[in-house]
């Protein structure tokens, strides 16, 4: 148990109105940062005084601007960069440093959806939502997924999510995607190639999963991924769309590159 004592509110206010300013050192106009961010440039002074919070959305665009985390509210910006140092991640028991550099031009950090037939339901389709992002050396994976099954037996509410957690690993001809659940270990494997036909935003490959085989279930299935603009709106579209749904509801560029399996493996 943590016996040390919590911060105050004003303690706070000022722990993010000093990392603010570290992080506005180097932009060339609060002004138009401002207006990147939508917030008034009076209220944002409120914030670099450490008189004032942000609301939480405004927070949101803050952290996804300068690509940090929430933790600004809490620590310095020089003990947060420390914490992130120590804890560089491994890659499935792989030195990320002993990897092929990854291409990170053809990989953006991101948002991104992706398709696949559904395991359980192989005549229906899955759509889901990943954060891609870079740490140290390692490419990393957060997946987020919504399950077709009811929150409680015998109730009607639907759509319970978790998160799952990944590493990518740079191939020459595409790249792999090593990652896990954490609540049960059960893992998927899977390869994507660049682009898909004349799209270069789009991603291609095959997806296995590990587990036991189940009657009317598929265990592998071919995988599209589509990089999203940075936009909140196209997010909250592709999360909105999350989860099993009828194949003839994916697009059609995506349907035909999901019936492309191959003859063996």
């Amino acid at each position: 148990m943590n016996d040390s004592p919590s911060p105050n509110p004003a303690q706070l206010r000022m722990i993010l109105g000093d990392n603010l300013r570290e992080l506005c050192r180097n932009v060339p106009s609060v002004s138009e940062l401002c207006r990147e961010i939508g917030v008034n440039r009076t209220q944002f002074n409120r914030y670099l005084s450490g008189t004032a919070f942000p609301r939480p959305d405004i927070l949101f665009r803050i952290c996804r601007h300068f690509r940090v985390d929430a933790n600004i509210l809490l620590l310095p910006l020089d003990e947060i960069r420390r914490m992130s140092e120590r804890q560089e991640p491994v890659a499935f028991g792989f030195p990320t440093e002993t990897q092929r550099p990854f291409d990170h031009y053809l990989l953006p950090d991101g948002m991104y959806r992706y398709w696949r037939r559904s395991f359980r339901q192989p005549d229906r389709a899955y759509q889901g939502m990943a954060l891609i992002r870079t740490k140290g050396t390692a490419k990393l994976w957060k997946g987020y997924d919504t399950h077709d099954l009811p929150i409680r037996s015998g109730t009607r509410r639907h759509a319970r999510s978790s998160s799952y957690e990944g590493h990518l690993i740079q191939q020459f001809d595409g790249f792999a995607l090593l990652s896990r659940t954490p609540y049960n270990d059960q893992m998927n494997m899977t390869f994507f190639e660049y682009g898909l036909d004349a799209l270069p935003d789009y991603y291609s490959g095959i997806s296995f999963v590990t587990r036991r085989r189940l009657p009317d279930a598929n265990r592998l299935s071919a995988i599209v991924m589509q990089r999203l603009p940075n936009k909140f709106s196209a997010w909250l579209a592709a999360g909105r769309a999350a989860g099993t749904t009828a194949f003839d509801a994916v697009p059609k560029h995506v349907q035909d590159a999901l019936l492309r399996m191959p003859e063996r493996l």
